[in-house]
């Protein structure tokens, strides 16, 4: 029996930029909340508190959310920035669930946009962002680097291939190559074939399994109470929800020796993350477990992510997770139809909205309206893994229609 709900997403909005139509993250955030308030049926002056994820990268200023707040003219009893990585922006549901049940909020804003690639070096402010400046900067990473670095661990550990992970990126890309979006659907479905002739980025990476930057987006949520949803309203229920960080810099996740989260494998180690406790917290508080979930929209920035994330859900044993995808599990006549936006991999990552992204593709495909394709099955139940930094943090939230 699923657990009863915790929270109701009743508003949603969502606002897109591209190279032909600038926009940076104060328009977008904008154009999302107005959409959001106009679907829950509510104003401005009703929201009580506003979280956010970390300041965009595209708008670096401090205390983004409240900037954003008195642009909107918008007094609120709460508002913060939630910086668990990209993680954190999944986890403001759990927060604006927690000050709802308190009554401390009638309408919580979640909210988050961004737009790097239009108006900042994506590339350059990625490493400064995410490598320790004492150790890592002066060898001259990139994002793509470090990654890479998980990636050779995983095919050491389980004889994972190149071929392997064309078999994501494929799938991905399916979905994707439907989706008005996505950045990459102009280039419609591909093969493995495809994959493995795209040149190296990072070995054993090469572009087709990589995410790119891919225009701008912002999405906003309205939540409240599940006993305050109204009658023209169109509620998606919030279950259970967990969070996990184990580092901040790659070299600190090789250091460690020690981990308090259930099986989290012999450490060090770079084939589990923080999403194995953070999907555990989820399900014990929805009483739900992943044989439940009719959907799944995970944090895929690279190709390996995806099996490797597969696993820390449960859906796969370690090891293994390349199966769901070899198997079709993942596609539209799937069981786990996933990423059904094209997920990082295929629709882009924006910058740090893209984990707003999979929430607002996960609401309009529980909704059922979908911009993109839609699962043979209508899904009832879905899981959203959001991801963050260095394989540091993770947030997983159960949701249900």
């Amino acid at each position: 029996m699923t657990a009863q709900p915790v929270a109701a997403i009743v508003g949603m909005g969502d606002a897109y930029a591209t190279r032909a139509d600038r926009k940076d993250p104060l328009q977008l955030a904008v154009e999302a909340t107005v959409a959001a308030l106009a679907d829950a049926g509510i104003t401005k002056d009703q929201v009580d508190a506003l979280f956010t994820g970390r300041s965009p990268w595209a708008d670096k200023r401090s205390q983004w959310n409240n900037i954003f707040a008195s642009h909107m003219q918008m007094p609120l009893t709460f508002t913060s920035e939630l910086t668990l990585h990209g993680a954190g922006l999944t986890a403001t549901l759990a927060q604006a669930s927690q000050m709802i049940a308190a009554g401390k909020a009638e309408y919580v804003l979640c909210l988050q946009s961004d737009a790097t690639e239009l108006f900042v070096d994506a590339v350059a402010m990625g490493a400064e962002a995410d490598a320790d400046p004492q150790f890592e900067v002066m060898y001259g990473p990139t994002i793509p680097s470090l990654y890479a670095q998980a990636a050779r661990r995983y095919f050491h550990e389980f004889g994972i291939t190149e071929a392997d992970l064309a078999e994501v990126a494929v799938a991905n890309q399916r979905w994707g190559a439907r989706h008005p979006h996505a950045a990459k659907a102009k280039h419609g479905e591909i093969d493995v074939a495809t994959v493995l002739a795209s040149p190296y980025v990072a070995t054993p990476l090469r572009r087709w399994m990589c995410s790119t930057w891919g225009g701008g987006t912002g999405g906003a949520l309205v939540v409240t109470s599940p006993d305050n949803v109204r009658g023209d309203q169109k509620p998606v229920y919030l279950h259970g929800y967990g969070s996990a960080t184990t580092h901040e810099y790659l070299s600190d996740r090789m250091n460690m020796r020690t981990c308090k989260f259930a099986d989290f494998g012999t450490l060090p180690n770079l084939t589990h993350t923080a999403t194995i406790e953070a999907a555990r917290q989820a399900y014990a508080m929805a009483d739900l477990g992943p044989s439940d979930i009719d959907m799944v929209q995970m944090s895929v920035n690279f190709a390996h992510m995806g099996p490797i994330v597969m696993e820390d859900l449960g859906f796969a044993k370690k090891g293994r997770g390349i199966d769901v995808y070899r198997e079709g599990r993942t596609g539209v006549d799937g069981d786990l139809p996933t990423d059904t936006n094209g997920g990082w991999l295929s629709f882009g990552q924006p910058g740090i909205s893209c984990n707003m992204d999979t929430i607002i593709e996960t609401v309009r495909q529980l909704r059922g309206q979908a911009l993109g394709l839609t699962p043979t099955r209508k899904p009832e139940t879905a899981l959203v893994q959001g991801a963050g930094g260095m394989l540091a943090a993770g947030s997983v939230l159960v949701l249900a229609a």
